[in-house]
């Protein structure tokens, strides 16, 4: 009456019965570890850019020039934003795009300068206004 059951053949293991979730899982692992390591090192950047004389300077002129005020309102403050480089060196260069915003518009600050003697001599200092086009030149009065 109680037939005998029949041998169950062996379980595959765990692993090798969901291969593909772990081959999905460990890509997916891949992927976030290189954009946590591509957001780092992005921070790492912007920090050393925010902490360079010539964003200093930029931001400085820019927040405290009339017509920069009078046309972006104020706070004048940076998106976040930056692009180029600044080698501070003797003989080292600063080419800078920093972008800003303020309660009436956003704009465009762009820094030339080359680094001598221990001190930055600015070719280009100048805000770009977006909405009306309008070229401030920081390095002329005003401040």
């Amino acid at each position: 009456m109680n037939a005998p059951r029949p041998a169950r053949a062996a379980e595959k293991p765990w692993v090798q019965r969901h291969w593909i979730l772990l081959l999905i899982l460990s890509l997916v692992l891949m992927i976030a570890l290189s954009g946590a390591v591509g957001l780092g090192m992005m921070y790492l950047f912007m920090s050393s850019m925010k902490d360079s004389e010539p964003y200093r300077e930029a931001m400085r002129r820019t927040q405290s020039h009339p017509r920069a005020i009078a046309a972006l309102g104020q706070p004048i403050e940076p998106t976040g934003t930056i692009l180029g480089a600044v080698e501070q060196k003797d003989g080292g260069a600063a080419q800078l795009f920093i972008f800003v915003r303020g309660p009436r518009g956003k704009a465009d600050v762009q820094v030339e300068g080359t680094y001598r003697d221990r001190a930055w001599d600015y070719r280009v200092m100048q805000v770009d206004i977006d909405d009306s086009h309008e070229n401030i030149d920081l390095l002329e009065g005003g401040d």
